[in-house]
């Protein structure tokens, strides 16, 4: 996957990795590589999907830098080229950045997600400088992360100015008015691959975003292709039903974990588990939903006709 043509291979459902965890919290790598090709194997692939890994779906506040760097080369391994291999390599230590960003270079990920440091405010110069050293410390493809709620709303003159960077291709998306999240697309979409984080598949489809952020494809890769599919085919008339069936009332659901405990892990790998599938608990102090929440999403994905696991295996063996 040559980095200067990204465009012909980054578009898709994005998939926000879960990082497993053994019951002592220790990483578990046979999993996540299990999980890799699992999803592989249900149709996120180059063209059709991306991978995000050991990024806020996986739980990297919680996550030492090694730790990082080992989950970026066992995933990397799993996919064996069949699907681009992203990493976050966000962190509030310069060193630790750039550390991460050539880590991500040296074992070939195919791009790294980047915002502003978080915790003490920023200034648009701080950012700027932030991407210009990652840049010149690695050859990694960058997909800046637009965290505005962190305290940074980027200017589209900062965002021009990140895209002028050779090694800036990709921006994940997310503004704080519907105004500036359209502007940005409409002024970026030609210079950087644009995933959708707002949840807008067909507005940011229709407005020139060629992917969008997903937890669902983790453990139903199916569902989110089905999405992307009717984007590509211009039906988005039909999305509104397929989101009204699943993401809405998942939505729902996850905002009651939320509401019980942080982080992303928690619903991520309790849907996983319903289906049979290796995740692991959240890292403290996040912990997994409660029982009644945990029989509450086995219902939904029962009655939404999500394929266990196991009946997947058997059905392709």
């Amino acid at each position: 996957m040559e980095a200067e043509r990204i465009r012909e291979w980054l578009m898709g459902p994005m998939v926000a990795v879960a990082t497993p965890f053994k019951e002592d919290h220790s990483l578990d790598l046979d999993a996540l590589q299990e999980n890799v090709r699992y999803m592989i194997d249900n149709g996120i692939r180059t063209g059709r999907g991306a991978l995000l890994v050991a990024a806020a779906g996986g739980e990297h506040p919680t996550l030492n830098a090694d730790e990082r760097k080992a989950a970026m080369e066992a995933s990397v391994d799993a996919a064996q080229g069949e699907v681009p291999v992203l990493a976050s390599i966000q962190h509030t230590d310069m060193r630790i950045i750039l550390d991460l960003a050539r880590h991500a270079s040296k074992v070939g990920l195919q791009g790294a997600q980047l915002g502003p440091p978080y915790y003490y405010p920023q200034t648009e110069g701080d950012a700027l400088r932030l991407f210009q050293m990652v840049a010149e410390a690695s050859d990694v493809s960058i997909l800046v992360y637009h965290t505005y709620w962190e305290g940074l709303n980027m200017s589209l003159d900062l965002l021009r100015q990140l895209a002028d960077i050779p090694t800036v291709r990709g921006l994940k998306w997310a503004s704080p008015t519907d105004e500036e999240y359209r502007q940005g697309i409409a002024a970026l979409r030609d210079d950087l691959v644009i995933i959708d984080n707002s949840g807008r598949f067909a507005e940011a489809h229709g407005l020139g975003a060629r992917g969008f952020i997903t937890h669902v494809g983790g453990f139903w890769p199916e569902y989110p292709l089905r999405i992307w599919d009717l984007l590509e085919g211009g039906d988005y008339a039909a999305i509104e039903d397929v989101l009204a069936a699943f993401q809405k009332p998942w939505g729902a659901w996850t905002g009651k974990v939320e509401a019980v405990t942080g982080g992303e892990g928690p619903f991520i790998k309790a849907a996983m588990e319903a289906v049979g599938l290796k995740a692991g608990p959240p890292r403290p102090p996040s912990v997994r939903p409660p029982e009644n929440l945990l029989a509450e999403i086995r219902e939904l994905l029962s009655s939404s006709g999500v394929p266990h696991a196991s009946d997947r295996a058997k059905a392709t063996a």
